[in-house]
């Protein structure tokens, strides 16, 4: 839910899909953050949970950085300084790669519960 209203930005530039990725975003924000958490509290050993709760927070730090690379290269290619823009494509794109994760993590599943004491 959380990469999906990215979409909504791919239709153009519109104050009305601006409020409502907002909105989703909010509402997918607050149901996926406390079941990743419990998922890593529940993976955790007993003693290293602290250890594991922080290493689960690494890849937004990487994230930021990461993102910061291809949000310029984009800017460059879909809003240059003159000619036109093309931020539907932009953002049609950045969905894409925010989507990948979800799609590989369902994929994975199978995998992922090997071993989970629930």
């Amino acid at each position: 839910i959380m990469a999906a209203p990215t979409f909504l930005l791919a239709f153009g530039p519109s104050v009305p899909m601006l409020l409502s990725f907002i909105f989703i975003m909010t509402i997918g924000e607050a149901i996926w953050q406390p079941r990743f958490l419990q998922y890593v509290a529940e993976t955790a050993p007993e003693d290293k949970m602290g250890a594991y709760l922080g290493v689960a927070r690494l890849p937004w730090f990487l994230t930021k950085m990461i993102t910061g690379l291809y949000a310029g290269w984009f800017l460059m290619q879909y809003c240059p300084e003159e000619g036109a823009l093309d931020t539907g494509t932009m953002w049609f794109w950045h969905g894409m790669i925010a989507i990948a994760t979800p799609v590989l993590l369902i994929l994975a599943t199978r995998w992922m519960r090997k071993g989970f004491r629930g």
